[in-house]
């Protein structure tokens, strides 16, 4: 009998790839103009060297940007904007309200506090999750199984009563298999499962997907 459902949060419940990708856009627009460099190849490059906000005078001065002032204000504007931009799933709310009405519900995400708690605050997140994980609170990380099993002992269910619903090959669907629990891949932009990686349950590209896939599965 299904009883829980764990999600992951970036690249699930909200597009990372594309608030990402805008908000390089963004913060690196007027470096860009004022250094003749092609604005889609900095983004591109940027993305490629998996360049967040910490990291981008660094990736900056790689470039051959070295102005101070346009190096800090691409900063500024990339940290003003990441929060403020910030957009969840359209098909999220609906969903969420649709299955804690019959299973319970966790959150498991890796990352620092100080960027995943505003991302959960935002989307309002807390309403509809008994239980909220984030890896540098609780000291473990995906695919660790020890954080799916820290999960599972909250919501007081066995992993054999639960799905996981996750994006990322690596530390989602290895995760779960390693805790024993069946998952769903979430699969936006339609990558190959690379090999060795334990085959999901089940592969959506849209969230609208999950709830008739659930039901199924539960029936």
């Amino acid at each position: 009998m299904l009883r829980a459902i764990l999600f992951d949060l970036d690249n699930t419940l909200y597009d990372l790839q594309a608030h990402w990708t805008a908000c390089l856009r963004a913060a690196l627009a007027q470096a860009a103009a004022h250094t003749r460099h092609d604005l889609e190849a900095l983004v591109h490059a940027a993305l490629q060297s998996q360049t967040w906000i910490n990291q981008l005078p660094a990736f900056l001065r790689t470039q051959g940007i070295s102005d101070p002032t346009l190096i800090a204000m691409a900063h500024t504007r990339y940290r003003e904007i990441w929060f403020d931009t910030l957009t969840l799933d359209p098909d999220a709310p609906a969903l969420l309200a649709e299955l804690g009405a019959r299973y319970r519900l966790a959150l498991v995400t890796n990352g620092p506090s100080w960027s995943q708690r505003p991302k959960i605050e935002r989307f309002g997140l807390a309403t509809s999750m008994q239980v909220i994980l984030v890896s540098e609170e609780v000291g473990i990380a995906k695919p660790d199984p020890a954080i799916f099993s820290m999960a599972l002992d909250a919501l007081a269910v066995q992993p054999g009563e639960a799905l996981f619903v996750g994006d990322s090959p690596e530390h989602d669907l290895c995760g779960a298999a390693a805790a024993g629990i069946p998952a769903i891949w979430v699969n936006r932009h339609r990558l190959m499962l690379p090999p060795a990686v334990p085959p999901p349950l089940a592969t959506v590209d849209r969230l609208c997907m999950l709830a008739d896939l659930i039901a199924r599965y539960d029936a």
